[in-house]
């Protein structure tokens, strides 16, 4: 009974149509509505702080949201394509998380994306704290459950790899990010033990305070992803993360305030180097772009973290190198081949390898040189080579030159970097937002 209530009343809001406002041209300006007399919307258009049932947000409509909002356990929130959550006017910290068990279900489409932004009237980052989502897959903390950064006695991770937290399909989060404290801090997107059976796809984060994306353990695989102008880091993962990503961009903010702002910084544990399972994802078709200034590293991988990533472009971080491996653990990843990239375009960064290796590694200097010989052969490109990407060109006009290898599973895509160098139109069109 309660889920035809909640359909019956979303339904009344649809028929009755957008309001409109006129300019002073008298052309028509959609307005989408604030829809009340659902079961987790209060009188006046905000979110209740708690959604424990089932609740359908209709499309095309406006919503905000007073505090950090939870959707509980065994409870799934839908959001109808088009729809707009805000933060709070007054800058407030304001999230959204999905708690383990619960699900959120935000399918929008290119031309309607959903789109969580700040509710203030100048936005800047952290106006909105960002979009939480929490699952039951195993992570590699010293305890089955760990709670997430950024809040306080909110735990994720378990021992379901398949579970499923929703999905989120053409979705744009604007402005989020907040600094809750030294090393603490809440991102664009923050997935926490997600599992396999969860979709992300075509999202972006725009304009974040923190890390873009990061991954805390789980199994989730996302696609599309856009990381555009965030504080500090543009993909970011620990504590075991197994997924796959591909066709992901990513461009840094023109002057960023972090001190170590990395196209990718990835770790397996910070001094739990050899906790299981490993972050090992696999990556296919990245393009970095740095800042040309203050950008650190394209690619940084560190603390014991495996993977492969393949057919990824590298260009604009000319503080640090296009590829760093930190510490021994990483370094010996390299060298048997379980932490490894090919196809790697890289051009205008500081250097082409750095490798730095933690004091009491046996035999270092040798241990390192064999890794800085072997990740000289992931490069595919010739120092003089560029693809002239920039902040607004993302695309090279013609195919690069190497190798491409597409991993098993993957779409087959011949060619380095996010776009298809034949492709009409980039995969990021009508549904985001340029810096």
């Amino acid at each position: 009974m309660q889920n035809f209530r909640i359909l019956g009343l979303a339904a009344l809001a649809l028929t009755a149509g957008l309001l409109t406002a006129c300019t002073d041209d008298e052309n028509p300006v959609v307005v989408p509505p604030v829809v009340t007399g659902i079961s987790c919307v209060n009188n006046d258009g905000t979110l209740t702080i708690s959604i424990d049932t089932n609740c359908v947000l209709p499309p095309d409509s406006s919503f905000s949201l007073t505090g950090i909002t939870y959707v509980k356990s065994g409870a799934t929130l839908t959001i109808g394509a088009g729809t707009k959550i805000k933060g709070r006017f007054d800058r407030t910290i304001t999230a959204l998380v999905v708690q383990p068990g619960g699900k959120l279900v935000a399918i929008g489409t290119a031309a309607k994306p959903i789109v969580f932004t700040a509710g203030s009237s100048a936005p800047q980052r952290g106006d909105f704290g960002g979009i939480v989502l929490l699952g039951r897959a195993d992570i590699n903390r010293a305890t089955e459950t760990a709670d997430i950064e950024g809040l306080v006695g909110v735990p994720y991770g378990g021992t379901n790899d398949a579970d499923s937290s929703g999905v989120m399909e053409y979705v744009r989060i604007e402005y989020a990010g907040r600094l809750i404290g030294t090393n603490n801090e809440l991102n664009g997107l923050t997935m926490g033990g997600v599992g396999s059976k969860t979709k992300i796809s075509h999202v972006q984060v725009y304009d974040g305070l923190d890390d873009c994306f990061e991954w805390f353990g789980g199994t989730v695989s996302a696609d599309h992803l856009v990381a555009t102008i965030c504080d500090d880091d543009m993909f970011d993962w620990d504590f075991g993360w197994r997924g796959s990503l591909q066709f992901a961009i990513g461009v840094a903010n023109s002057t960023a305030g972090s001190s170590d702002p990395n196209g990718i910084e990835a770790d397996n544990g910070e001094n739990t180097e050899e906790f299981l399972p490993r972050s090992n994802p696999k990556i296919a078709n990245l393009t970095l772009i740095g800042n040309g200034a203050s950008s650190l590293n394209g690619i940084r991988l560190r603390r014991g973290t495996a993977g492969q990533i393949s057919n990824v472009v590298v260009t604009g971080f000319k503080t640090g190198a296009a590829i760093r491996i930190d510490g021994n653990t990483s370094i010996r990843l390299v060298n048997n081949d379980s932490l490894r990239v090919s196809g790697l375009f890289a051009y205008s960064n500081g250097s082409r390898v750095s490798v730095a290796a933690a004091a009491g590694l046996v035999d270092s200097i040798a241990t390192r040189t064999a890794a800085v010989t072997k990740i000289n052969t992931w490069f595919s490109d010739t120092a003089s080579t560029t693809a002239g990407l920039s902040f607004t060109v993302w695309k090279p006009a013609a195919a690069l030159p190497g190798s491409v290898v597409t991993p098993a599973g993957f779409t087959t895509a011949n060619y380095i970097g996010a776009f298809d160098p034949a492709a009409a139109t980039l995969w990021t069109a009508g549904w985001i937002k340029t810096p």
